[in-house]
């Protein structure tokens, strides 16, 4: 239970902060795990319970982005399929999955997210003129891939799917960034209620988290809808991996 009211402000903070970066980049669970497994619950009740706060901050995010008619549903809906069907397969194998396991995948996946981050960072935040490409089986199987990463563990998650969304079908920043949002809020639903459903969430801390997580998804989707969050918008993305790599680096030194 919670122990004081500072715990209980420092974990609505950090639910803010994370809302508020998986709504404009992604790896706002890099700030929301860490805060879990501080307070003494084991990674995996940490990595269940981190599901409240991503999913309320997409909500948020995604009902701002709906009022202003920026998500193509029917191309959303479609992606969600093999995204949600890769999500189940992830949950259920990351019940198996050792630490130092999750540990070496997470550290590939950060490099090769910053590796993108640097080398298209020109085409990712100039304005795309062209029409997006058709959906094909190339994209199923992309989705399926990122929805499997998505059950196992969230973090950059929302990165993969944007870059997805960017790279490979060709969509506009601010329309996939919406879209991003839509497929997050989805997969991260049906991740929750498998983990509660075998009773590893801790409903008070992640209730918490989620209370600032709302907000900070509302504020960030004001920001992520604005022409001149091209640039900086990656900036920071290239920023938060930077550190999320240093940090990983330290640790295994």
């Amino acid at each position: 239970m919670m122990n004081s009211f500072l715990e209980l402000a420092l974990l609505i903070v950090a639910g803010f902060i994370g809302g508020f970066l998986n709504t404009v980049v992604s790896s706002g669970s890099a700030v929301t795990l860490p805060i879990l497994i501080s307070f003494s619950i084991s990674p995996n009740i940490a990595n269940a319970t981190n599901r409240i706060p991503v999913f309320v901050g997409f909500l948020a995010s995604t009902m701002q982005f709906h009022k202003k008619k920026l998500i193509d549903w029917k191309k959303t809906i479609t992606l969600s399929i093999p995204l949600v069907v890769g999500t189940i397969i992830g949950v259920l194998f990351v019940e198996d999955l050792p630490g130092k396991s999750v540990h070496t995948i997470i550290t590939i996946a950060l490099f090769v997210s910053f590796f993108l981050a640097i080398t298209k960072f020109k085409k990712l935040t100039i304005k795309n003129i062209k029409p997006a490409t058709k959906i094909t089986f190339v994209t199923y199987l992309l989705f399926l891939v990122l929805g499997l990463w998505g059950g196992i563990i969230v973090l950059d998650t929302a990165t993969f799917i944007l870059f997805s969304l960017m790279l490979h079908l060709g969509i506009d920043f601010i329309e996939a960034n919406a879209m991003k949002s839509a497929l997050c809020l989805i997969f991260s639903l049906v991740s929750l209620c498998l983990f509660a459903l075998n009773d590893d969430v801790n409903w008070v801390y992640g209730s918490c988290l989620a209370l600032g997580s709302f907000f900070g998804g509302f504020v960030g989707s004001k920001f992520a809808t604005k022409e001149k969050s091209r640039v900086w918008v990656f900036i920071l993305l290239i920023t938060i991996l930077s550190i999320e790599i240093l940090l990983l680096i330290l640790k295994t030194i």
